[in-house]
């Protein structure tokens, strides 16, 4: 079965999850910030935790009219690979800090909002 039988690269939804995950890897490159580092920090488990929630949610959503199973065993790998890029960028760009629990956080936004999708697309759906 080959890739373009699987997913649908017309679909608005797919488009809506690959631009938000390149602006997501796009803000990896980023060395300076608006808002001053000490006041972020407050912040940055609550940002990474966001981040992916949404594209959890966006993910799922562009697999919505895919064979149930693909749509949980591609989650696997690919959201899996995800925060990993997204943390090694880090570790090359001047002023940022690449972390093991920006990581965990991107990973737990990122369940939790397929696991609120799932369960949303269950209730919808009987």
């Amino acid at each position: 079965m080959s890739l373009g039988k699987i997913v649908n690269y017309k679909s608005k939804s797919l488009w809506l999850f690959a631009s938000y995950l390149f602006l997501l890897i796009c803000n990896s490159f980023l060395s300076f910030s608006i808002i001053p580092y000490k006041d972020i920090w407050k912040y940055d488990k609550i940002i990474h935790f966001s981040e992916y929630f949404i594209l959890g949610i966006l993910y799922l959503n562009a697999l919505y009219n895919q064979d149930f199973k693909i749509k949980m065993l591609y989650p696997v790998f690919f959201i899996s690979l995800i925060p990993i890029i997204d943390e090694s960028i880090q570790l090359f760009v001047p002023n940022r800090i690449a972390s093991i629990y920006d990581a965990l956080f991107d990973y737990l936004g990122c369940y939790m909002g397929m696991g609120l999708y799932y369960l949303m697309y269950r209730y919808k759906n009987g």
